[in-house]
């Protein structure tokens, strides 16, 4: 799909109104109670980026930030390009809590010198041409009245999400280069962003992981996923109790993946230690095997990308099944039952879990995952191993 541009239909209301213009009923975008999408002018793509930042959606602040700034460049006489250009680079993750903790969090595991800038906040300065910002549903979203943050699974459920997630997010990934690396702010974005991994629209290697949403409505999960409070300290009641073991998980794949990107050179804080399970799940995790790779969940190994098996019965046939991605794992198992289940970080080498004659749960699109035994899948220009 093509992203939809709606600057031209917006552009005389955002002129007149600029900022009072915010959730009226002439800026509503699609309508679906008890959700509703309001437009903002967020449309442009930064073919060049080397940084895309993924959030849930734009916000009230974002809103009022992108109107003002629209109706200033539009009273000038701007461009739309030029427009769409500048609202983003001012608008996006803006906000008085917001933009500091997600710096905090990129100072935290050294973008600067993963990107080979002078700092992470010129990311919104000098170094503007290396980020895109963007969202899961790009027009702002709210529920109920309220800004919506809700799970991926309720984006693919409900149609006017989805839409906005397939068309405007989706469809812009084709805009990006292969080498952009992706950052997602909360669990839904990760969840989505795992989702164009399956689809193709992107490549694993490409997503590092999650960062803690920065927003100031999610309390003191920034300081507990930086290792910063204890969650020993938090209230009984604070909900992010309930969010430290995927902190905590989420923390450990981006430190891994920065880490390797960066290399030696830029000290960072560990997480405190582990004191809560991963929620709970049938699968397993995957053990320690002689000869393979400890887990760095960003950069997978070349192999896994060559590994693929085509269908050779049935409605399918000729179809090529790829390693199968659930919940930011591989899964191999040695017989067909699902308590065997053995999960792999997708950033670890698959070979050394086939050499032990693992199988490997292949899918593709239209195509249900399936355990596709060592002996039947090819690698790339030969038929064995």
């Amino acid at each position: 799909m093509v992203p939809t541009t709606h600057f031209g239909r917006f552009a005389p209301i955002l002129r007149d109104s600029g900022a009072a213009a915010v959730r009226r009923p002439d800026t509503l975008l699609a309508s679906q109670p008890p959700y509703e999408i309001f437009y903002i002018p967020f449309e442009h793509v930064n073919p060049r980026a080397r940084l895309v930042i993924v959030g849930i959606t734009p916000g009230m602040n974002q809103l009022e930030m992108a109107y003002a700034e629209a109706q200033r460049l539009l009273r000038l006489g701007a461009s739309e390009a030029a427009i769409l250009k500048s609202v983003k680079s001012i608008a996006a993750f803006g906000g008085d809590a917001m933009r500091p903790n997600l710096l905090r969090m990129l100072r935290h595991f050294g973008f600067a010198a993963i990107l080979g800038i002078d700092a992470e906040a010129d990311l919104w300065g000098t170094a503007a041409g290396l980020l895109h910002s963007t969202s899961v549903v790009p027009n702002a979203t709210f529920k109920g009245g309220k800004m919506f943050s809700g799970s991926f699974e309720e984006v693919l459920k409900v149609d006017a999400l989805r839409e906005q997630f397939e068309a405007d997010f989706v469809g812009s990934l084709g805009s990006l280069g292969p080498e952009a690396l992706y950052v997602a702010l909360g669990k839904t974005p990760f969840d989505a962003l795992l989702h164009c991994v399956e689809l193709g629209a992107i490549g694993e290697h490409q997503l590092l992981g999650a960062l803690a949403h920065p927003s100031r409505s999610g309390g003191s999960q920034v300081a507990v996923y930086l290792g910063e409070k204890s969650p020993d300290d938090l209230d009984p009641a604070d909900p992010v109790r309930g969010r430290v073991a995927w902190l905590r998980d989420a923390y450990a794949r981006m430190r891994s993946a920065t880490d390797r990107l960066r290399g030696p050179g830029v000290a960072v804080a560990l997480p405190p230690p582990r004191s809560a399970p991963s929620r709970p799940t049938t699968l397993v995790k995957a053990p320690r095997l002689e000869g393979a790779t400890s887990a760095a969940p960003a950069a997978p190994a070349p192999s896994n990308t060559d590994l693929h098996y085509v269908v050779s019965r049935g409605k399918a046939a000729g179809t090529v099944l790829r390693p199968h991605v659930q919940d930011g794992h591989y899964i191999v198992s040695p017989t067909r039952f699902e308590a065997d289940y053995v999960r792999v970080p997708i950033g670890e080498a698959l070979e050394p879990y086939l050499r032990k004659g693992l199988s490997l749960r292949m899918s593709a699109p239209g195509v249900a995952p399936s355990l596709i035994s060592p002996g039947s899948i090819l690698r790339r220009d030969r038929s064995s191993h």
